[in-house]
């Protein structure tokens, strides 16, 4: 498909500034005839949600941990308040949108995560899940009708029912299935920054390794560069990493195959 999937985090639901950048954004794309889908999550609507019902919010190597309450939360916000709002801001600004989730229409099947190894140590992280299959029947139709489809990740099990999904996995599994020409994924930085704090332009898997080496890739940007790249070798034409800001100027982090050169 002709088309680009955006991740969009929480953060950015909450900022109208951020939404309006990425509004702009978006009408620039389909006037170029490209198709978009938005995929959201809602970390910050959830920890904000979680605090007021005195929910413990636990997280691993920057994954959350699910358990029953927290699903319930998910349901609250990813399923609910995120996904109203920026359908709500999208229509302000003209541009046609639905709101569903991972388990509409049999949008995305998936089964309960095992526990994983995090740094030598097994790691359940509860209600969450791992994709076995995408059928993209759903988002083919709202795109055919002219509509932005505003995907939340939630995901469905036939054992666990709803389970919760890491956004930016859950927004690559959607762009493998589409064979969309970008993966746009907005994160709170303008772009990936190296030891000096300084945006990289473009980045291979060799500065991948040598910022984990060197100790400037940290906390949430090493799974979110690790599924970034997966994303890359299984064939998304393109990865970019950046903020709805600096989206709109044309800026960010490009990620590119190890036999190009990169520069910052």
């Amino acid at each position: 498909m002709d088309a680009i999937v955006i991740k969009i985090s929480g953060n950015v639901v909450a900022d109208f500034n951020a939404l309006g950048n990425l509004c702009e954004y978006v009408k620039k794309r389909k006037g170029e005839g490209l198709r978009i889908v938005m995929i959201h999550g809602g970390g910050r609507q959830i920890s904000e949600l979680s605090q007021r019902t005195d929910v413990p919010v636990r997280q691993v190597a920057g994954r959350r941990i699910t358990d029953e309450a927290t699903r319930e939360i998910l349901l609250y916000t990813v399923g609910g308040r995120a996904n109203r709002e920026i359908v709500a801001f999208l229509r302000r600004n003209d541009i046609p949108s639905v709101g569903i989730s991972g388990i509409d229409g049999g949008l995305t099947t998936a089964h309960r995560r095992p526990p994983m190894d995090i740094d030598g140590n097994p790691v359940d992280f509860g209600l969450v899940g791992e994709i076995d299959s995408v059928d993209t029947k759903l988002l083919e139709h709202l795109t055919d009708g002219g509509f932005l489809p505003v995907v939340g990740c939630l995901t469905y099990s036939e054992d666990d029912g709803i389970l919760n999904i890491n956004a930016d996995t859950f927004a690559i599994r959607i762009s493998l299935a589409l064979q969309v020409r970008e993966l746009v994924m907005l994160m709170d930085p303008p772009a990936v920054l190296d030891a000096r704090k300084k945006p990289i332009d473009t980045m291979n898997r060799r500065d991948w390794q040598r910022g984990l080496e060197e100790g400037w890739i940290t906390d949430g940007m090493k799974p979110k560069l690790l599924t970034a790249f997966e994303a890359l070798d299984n064939g998304v034409q393109s990865v970019l990493l950046t903020n709805a800001g600096t989206l709109a100027a044309g800026g960010g982090t490009r990620l590119v195959a190890d036999d190009k050169e990169t520069q910052s």
